[in-house]
């Protein structure tokens, strides 16, 4: 079970829901796409979990996979979605908005390098997921002095998600690939004073349009 929220702050890590059929396997980063249906499908499985959950804010960034769904659940929890670009997911510069099949078809060694050294290579005139994850610890920073007993949720990409999930208890970004969550996955983390623990990592794994990619 996990604990009421007392003397700490929790995040509610939500990765966006599954992309439309013409957004997936593109190279998005911090560009626009558009949810699918099974990925609005999974909006409603989030009001579930979220029924009898303490929610003081939700956070988003400015893409609409991501705004729209905080949108949502803000609206249900009679809130406003807060928007922050700090919660962009990385820049993906020269390959943002092209298929991943077509980037590795034609440049297939610096797609190799990105994929195996998660996190520390930057896309072609672009950033690499560390800098984004900065922005997102820079974002908590401002966020941590009035979050005690709070419950934040974020709307963020998967690569971000994870990464600061990371950094939050202190491991090499490389080692957040052991964190991924699947579209519309849900991560919960608890921070106090001294540190940050893991409650629960993608709950609601067998909600429909979750876990299904």
């Amino acid at each position: 079970m996990i604990p009421e929220v007392a003397d700490f702050c929790r995040l509610l890590l939500f990765r966006h829901p599954q992309l439309a059929p013409e957004d997936d396997g593109r190279a998005i980063g911090a560009g626009p796409a558009q949810l699918g249906r099974r990925g609005q499908q999974a909006i409603l499985g989030w009001y579930e979990l979220l029924e009898d959950c303490q929610v003081d804010a939700v956070w988003s960034g400015s893409q609409p996979q991501c705004a729209d769904a905080a949108a949502a659940v803000a609206a249900v929890k009679g809130l406003e979605a807060q928007v922050d670009d700090r919660l962009l997911d990385q820049q993906l510069g020269e390959w943002q908005g092209r298929a991943w099949d077509e980037l590795a078809h034609q440049d297939p060694d610096r797609v190799r390098e990105f994929f195996q050294a998660f996190g520390e290579v930057e896309a072609p005139g672009g950033e690499s997921l560390g800098v984004a994850v900065e922005r997102f610890l820079d974002w908590w920073s401002e966020q941590r002095t009035d979050g005690v007993g709070k419950t934040l949720c974020v709307v963020a990409s998967g690569g971000l998600v994870s990464g600061f999930a990371a950094a939050m208890l202190g491991t090499r970004l490389e080692r957040a690939v052991c964190l991924q969550l699947p579209p519309a996955g849900l991560g919960v983390v608890d921070v106090f004073g001294n540190g940050a623990r893991i409650s629960a990592w993608n709950v609601g794994a067998k909600l429909p349009g979750t876990g299904d990619r």
